[in-house]
């Protein structure tokens, strides 16, 4: 069994801010994980995925999946693979319902230490 992470991002055109699906946690936020199972032939794609359709009711067809190269959370255990998706249309998502569910859309202004976790070693660059 793995952990996989992933988030949902937006930027606000008025603002120029970005924002980023996390959770309710306390100290501070963490992306949303769900459990990979190897041993049931899952993908770490397919369990993101999977999470955001059937535990958070997310319409996947209003996401574009972001860099799938090398990113990865640090964290106490091992690296955890980390998704990150666009928003198409943020207005229809139901930010009452993900309260609910123990997320929120956060500034990314606001999450410095979070986003330091993000290790980008493996992501390829352009020279």
């Amino acid at each position: 069994m793995s952990l996989i992470a992933g988030t949902v991002f937006y930027t606000d055109t008025e603002t120029n801010n970005t924002y980023f699906l996390v959770t309710d946690e306390v100290p501070q936020p963490n992306f949303y994980t769900v459990k990979m199972h190897r041993h049931n032939d899952e993908t770490a794609l397919g369990a993101i995925l999977n999470g955001f359709k059937n535990e958070l009711a997310l319409n996947l067809d209003n996401l574009r999946l972001g860099e799938l190269a090398g990113w990865h959370m640090k964290s106490d255990a091992d690296l955890i693979a980390l998704y990150t998706f666009e928003v198409v249309n943020p207005a229809i998502f139901d930010h009452e319902r993900l309260s609910m569910l123990g997320m929120h859309f956060a500034n990314a202004k606001d999450l410095n230490s979070l986003l330091t976790t993000v290790d980008m070693n493996g992501v390829g660059r352009l020279d």
